[in-house]
Formats: structure tokens, C-alpha cells, sequence
């Protein structure tokens, strides 16, 4: 019998999207979704749920949509996970749990990011998501940073009674959530519900606070917890980087993802210019080249990158929405100088590269040659990657912390200092939602275990 292929969720066209930021992917009805839960073989020994990073039981999920028992479906996604809603929207599907279905060996992967959104989805509008606030524990703890780790630390800690205080340094909840995805590809009503519920558990979120130094949080409350994720962008070292119009990806995206949408259902970026050139491989280059071209007044959104397509990190949904949307890609490509006018870039000098032997993550090295070629340009935007800023570990003599500025935990994420705990990109690197949603969880299990051992 010949299997049913994949259900794709209905999209809007390129065409149309690119000229608003609304979300451009529909959730699945519930016909679609009971259909694409039925194609899921229930396997014994699920290889999508070890390639989940939450282990998320995937099958036991299935059955329950196939069934149409929804309120099960959400009530095994919730054993493990407190973003159903983020992760079954933005989680690189490809490369976790679709990645290892064994439905794509043969044919396609079960859907199975758009069948958690479902959920997700159904679960919000029929109640499902409201929770009871707890008696309180008499204990306190404190998450530094409103982001990913943060947010499933103080929703664990929160549900079990305790007091929980998130101190953000920004005037903004959702960390990258909210600057760096955008709203097109994660709804912002989405954060907003995660918000409403944090504040419902009781959880006081407390903006434009910095927290570098740990001594008097120690002394405050009884568990501290670090979600500051990496939020420092690497750099090229080359001549023209400091020109006006270059811009780390981190302020690119937020001063496009933070401004309010308009009448003409675009956000707008009057520090953009007409020639974007985007300069990296990952998601990050593809959020920012699309961020681009729904600028009012951009003509050409260009991406550079010093290895092949087949070596580029981004997903291949993004690449290939980024192509649709008519961004332009220069593989074997990198800026070894930019040229100014008036303090203004104009041009992006770049060399033309090879690829040799494979480096230290399995992919070719790029290789420079003697070949150039120059794009006109008057915006660069550098998503070269991540590092940690290492203010916090430098400040707290004895928080350990790697060469890269991570801090070193253990298999509960717990740090060097007794009551300190640390997760996500802050002390993975910067990595996935999914893997800093699991850092929290697993963080805010052990804080309160902790409390039970101490009350025995």
C-alpha cells in the first residue's frame, strides 16, 4: 500500500509575504493534523524521540492526535517540555527529531514540529494552558535574564512554589525569542502568552536591571539561576568593519524585530539602505536577509558565504524561503575588505575561496585565493556567530568558566558556586531554543530537589 505523503501547512506566497511581517505558515486544521499524525509508523524504539533533545515521547503523541484525544497529546508533550507552542514553530525540525523519523528514509519525515504546533495551538484556545497559582514554599529564587533558560526556570520553580524574580537588562521579554526571530516566522502573540502565564504563576519580571555581580543575590534568595545567554557578536578583523552601515547581527535584528509594525504591515529600519549584503551562513543570515527585504526600501538583499550551500548551517526550510523571497546567494564568497565614502560603506571586497580538507566540525575549510570580485552595498550586516560576554564570570572570582566565557556546570547545571545554577547559551555556546528550554527545566528540577533534601 502506498503511503500518504507529508501534509505541508498552507503558506502565503512569497510575493505577498515579503512585504508584511506577518506570520506566512497556517497551523494545521485539525483534519490535517489527525491525517499527518496517521502516517507516524508508533515505533517501538523511536529514533525521532533520542533525536528530540528533550526526548520528547513523539509516538505516544501521534496516537493521541490520530486518536483526536488532544488533551492527552498536550498532556504527554507537557511532561516534557514548557514550549510546545515555540518549539513545534521554530526548532530545526530537519536536523532533531524529522531528521531521525524513519519515514524519511524511504520517503518524507513526519511533520512532526507542525503536529506540536497543532497542539500547542488547540491546547491554548481550549483552556488547557491556564495555571493555578501554587501555595507559595517560603523559598525564593531569581533568573538573571528574560530569555529561553530563564523563562522554563522560572515556570518549573514558579509551579512548585516558589517566589520567582526574572531580572532583565533590557525593557523587553523573550530574549532572542523577541529580537532575533522574527515575527514571520514566530508570532508574537506566541511570547506574549508565555509572558501572561509566567506573571500568572507569580513570577515578577523586573526590566532594566543588570545583574553582573552574584554576591548580593546569593545573600537574597535561595537559588540563582543564569539565562544571559551569548550575546556578543564575533567579528571579521578586517579593514571597514567599523565603517557606518556595517552592523553586528544582534543590532541589525533588533532595531527591525523590536520596532512596532505599521500601517503597511512592515516594520521599518530607517538605518537600512537600498543594497544589503548579510554576511554568514545560519539562521541568523537568513532571519536578517528576509528582515531586509520587507524594509520598504531595500532593491537588493544579498548573502556571502565562504563555504558551498551544501555546507551552510541554516535549515533548509529557511534557505529555502530565504531564495523564494528573492535574496541573492554568493557561496565561496568572503569580505576581506570594506570600502568607504564618507564613513559610509559603499562597497564589499571580496575574495573568491576553495574548499580544502575538512576542519574541526566535519566541513571543508574554506581556502582563500588570489581572486577578487566587489559588490556595491550600502548595509552589511555580520552574522558570523555568537560568544559570551564574560563580565559575569570575570566579576564573580571563583564562578568557573571555559576559554569561550561558558560557564562549566554539571549534569544539573549547576555552576561552581553553591546555589548557582546556568543555562542555555551562556553555558552551551549559542545553540538551539529547545537545548536552553531543557538547560532551564533541568536546572529548576534540581533547585527543587535541593529544597526537599534540606526540609527532610
Amino acid at each position: 500500500m502506498e503511503r500518504k505523503g507529508r501534509i505541508r501547512p498552507a503558506e502565503v506566497p512569497a510575493e505577498i509575504r515579503k512585504n508584511n511581517f506577518e506570520p506566512f505558515l497556517s497551523v494545521y486544521t485539525e483534519e490535517e493534523a489527525v491525517s499527518e499524525a496517521s502516517r507516524c509508523f508508533k515505533c517501538p524504539k523511536p529514533r525521532c524521540s533520542e533525536g528530540c533533545p528533550i526526548h520528547n515521547r513523539i509516538p505516544e503523541v501521534m496516537k493521541a492526535v490520530e486518536s483526536r484525544d488532544f488533551a492527552k497529546a498536550y498532556a504527554v508533550l507537557s511532561d516534557n517540555t514548557v514550549f510546545p507552542a515555540i518549539c513545534g514553530t521554530v526548532c530545526p525540525h530537519e536536523d532533531q527529531c524529522e531528521g531521525s523519523c524513519i519515514s524519511g528514509i524511504k520517503g518524507e519525515p513526519l511533520a512532526i514540529g507542525s503536529v506540536e504546533r497543532f497542539v500547542a495551538e488547540w491546547a491554548e484556545e481550549n483552556g488547557l494552558t491556564v495555571c493555578e497559582r501554587p501555595q507559595p514554599n517560603g523559598k525564593k529564587a531569581v533568573c538573571i535574564g528574560a530569555g529561553s533558560a530563564s523563562m522554563a526556570c522560572a515556570e518549573v520553580l514558579a509551579g512548585k512554589g516558589w517566589e520567582v524574580t526574572i531580572l532583565e537588562k533590557e525593557d523587553f521579554f523573550g530574549g532572542v525569542l523577541a529580537w532575533g526571530i522574527p515575527s514571520y516566522r514566530l508570532a508574537r502573540k506566541t511570547i506574549e502568552a508565555k509572558q501572561k502565564l509566567l506573571e500568572s504563576l507569580g513570577v515578577r519580571i523586573q526590566y532594566n536591571t543588570k545583574a553582573v555581580s552574584l554576591d548580593q543575590l546569593r545573600k537574597d534568595y535561595d537559588a540563582v539561576f543564569l539565562g544571559t545567554g551569548a550575546t556578543v557578536s564575533n567579528v571579521m578583523r578586517i579593514p571597514g568593519e567599523d565603517l557606518e552601515g556595517v552592523y553586528p547581527a544582534p543590532v541589525y535584528l533588533s532595531a527591525i524585530n523590536l520596532s512596532p509594525v505599521k500601517e503597511d504591515g512592515r516594520r521599518h529600519f530607517e538605518g537600512s539602505g537600498k543594497k544589503v549584503l548579510v554576511v554568514g551562513g545560519g539562521n541568523v543570515a537568513m532571519d536578517a536577509a528576509r528582515d531586509a527585504v520587507r524594509l520598504p526600501q531595500s532593491e537588493e538583499v544579498h548573502i556571502v558565504y565562504r563555504r558551498s550551500e551544501q555546507e551552510m548551517p541554516a535549515c533548509t526550510a529557511e534557505l529555502n524561503d530565504a531564495k523564494a523571497e528573492g535574496v541573492q546567494f554568493h557561496t565561496l564568497v568572503n569580505p576581506v575588505e570594506f570600502i568607504g565614502e564618507n564613513g559610509h560603506v559603499r562597497q564589499a571586497v571580496c575574495a573568491i575561496m576553495t574548499l580544502g580538507e575538512p576542519d574541526a566540525s566535519g566541513r571543508r575549510r574554506p581556502v582563500q585565493t588570489d581572486e577578487r570580485i566587489t559588490i556595491d552595498v550600502d548595509t552589511v550586516v555580520l552574522a558570523l556567530g555568537f560568544s559570551n560576554d564574560p563580565e559575569i564570570a570575570e566579576a564573580n572570582e571563583g564562578l568557573e568558566a571555559d576559554k569561550w566565557g561558558c560557564f562549566k556546570v554539571d549534569e544539573n547545571y549547576h555552576t561552581s558556586y553553591d546555589i548557582v545554577w546556568a543555562g542555555g547559551d551562556c553555558e552551551s555556546g549559542a545553540s538551539t531554543v529547545v537545548k536552553a528550554m531543557k538547560a532551564g527545566i533541568t536546572a529548576a528540577k534540581d533547585i527543587e530537589n535541593q529544597r526537599q533534601k534540606k526540609e527532610i
